[in-house]
């Protein structure tokens, strides 16, 4: 007896059923990357400046220093000379109060060329006497100061009658009317008999004095 053709087996398993399809993952090409990261920005040198500034810079200082030191000096000038030349006009007359001690009669000279009328110093500028003497001739200069410290030259002191006599021992003042009728520029001062002259680095007023009086 002949085979029997196979029968189709029985799927015992129930229906098959079909796996669900899973989408593949979108890959997108045409993404950018990522931007680099910038390098970090160094810091510039603080640039040097040139020489020629600094010269300028160290000359201005210069001349800043050269001003303040005129401006300073002038105003010590001025401070020791305002009084010599306060109210000291030609032809003018001030009442001065003069500071002496009686050897300044022997002790004071000065010494120049320059005569105003009959009254000049008692020596030349080569510390040659003129050959008259404050004792005898009342036109004979001598330098003075002031109790302020203002330096003249004045000629009659001496014979005003309230120095003729008695004189204190020790430093005294005397009040004077002190007429200006010049000024000396060159001349110089000598200030005890055994003395040399000095050349004086200042203009000098020139004049008389008489009305004096020793304060009380």
């Amino acid at each position: 007896m002949s085979p029997s053709p196979e029968e189709p087996k029985e799927d015992v398993g129930g229906p098959s059923v079909a796996a669900p399809e899973v989408a593949a993952p979108k890959v997108e090409t045409n993404v950018s990357p990522p931007p680099a990261p910038e390098p970090a920005k160094q810091r510039e040198p603080i640039p040097e400046p040139p020489k020629h500034m600094l010269l300028y810079t160290v000359f201005g200082f210069l001349c800043i220093g050269v001003a303040l030191w005129l401006v300073l000096a002038w105003a010590g000038y001025k401070e020791k000379y305002t009084q010599q030349t306060e109210g000291w006009h030609l032809g003018s007359t001030k009442m001065i109060e003069v500071t002496l001690i009686r050897d300044d009669k022997k002790n004071l000279a000065c010494a120049s060329e320059k005569a105003f009328g009959s009254i000049h110093c008692g020596y030349h500028s080569n510390a040659q006497s003129w050959g008259t003497s404050v004792e005898t001739d009342p036109n004979v200069l001598q330098p003075f100061n002031t109790v302020k410290n203002e330096l003249f030259l004045a000629a009659g002191l001496w014979q005003s009658p309230i120095l003729r006599g008695e004189l204190p021992a020790e430093r005294f003042t005397v009040v004077c009317n002190y007429h200006v009728i010049g000024v000396l520029k060159a001349v110089s001062l000598r200030w005890s008999p055994t003395g040399s002259f000095s050349p004086v680095d200042q203009s000098v007023a020139v004049g008389n004095l008489t009305d004096c009086t020793i304060p009380q």
